[in-house]
């Protein structure tokens, strides 16, 4: 017998008149556009304060004790089988391979019995749960937690954001521009930052734009 956790997120939807006053707060703290940090944040999290990536699997959760029992409850279960369907996917976390194997083999062989769709793709793989994304401004724990008491305390819509810019900050100090700094704060792999930059500029124009109004 396998046992599975299954994370059920529900929708939630985005908005940015509490997040606002965080960007300006942060911005004139350290000397950077706001519209750099709500750039960043729509291109990291959609604006979604309990925002987590695991491993390049990304989750919406309704609330910061909904976040934090995710990223708990897959630090104990690192195996993750993902079953894709047409309209949907489904991502479930395992203790062992084998428990995810063994529901993947009944999955397909039961799906007829109970009227769904057999999945039309799969993965079985193990995560690496300690490159883990937080909250708004997607701070990654592995790299940056030891800042920060713990999980929660990074969850925090303030503290999130207060880092992001500090760390920001640095990253403009050090590359001299801010295309580099944004690319260095996605990721050290250029590959993934000429990607990143191609998405965030017209968001990042666009947000210029309206601040000027």
């Amino acid at each position: 017998m396998f046992k599975a956790v299954v994370f059920l997120i529900l929708t939630w939807v985005a908005t940015t008149s509490e997040a606002n006053p965080l960007f300006q707060q942060a911005a004139e703290r350290y000397r950077i556009k706001p519209a750099l940090l709500h750039s960043i944040a729509e291109m990291e999290s959609q604006m979604h304060p309990w925002a987590v990536n695991l491993n390049w699997e990304g989750f919406k959760p309704r609330s910061k004790a909904d976040a934090i029992q995710l990223v708990e409850a897959a630090q104990a279960n690192t195996w993750l089988l993902r079953l894709d369907y047409p309209d949907e996917s489904q991502r479930l976390f395992f203790p062992t391979q084998r428990d995810a194997q063994a529901a993947l083999e009944q999955t397909k062989r039961n799906a007829a019995m109970l009227g769904i769709n057999r999945p039309s793709n799969w993965e079985i793989r193990l995560l690496d749960t300690r490159s883990v994304d937080v909250g708004r401004m997607q701070i990654n724990w592995k790299f940056h937690g030891r800042h920060f008491d713990s999980l929660a305390t990074l969850f925090e819509p303030h503290n999130n954001v207060m880092y992001a810019a500090k760390y920001l900050k640095t990253l403009l100090h050090r590359h001299g521009s801010t295309e580099q700094a944004v690319a260095f704060y996605h990721s050290n792999t250029q590959q993934y930052q000429s990607k990143y930059l191609k998405l965030f500029r017209p968001i990042y124009q666009k947000r210029l734009l309206l601040a000027r109004r």
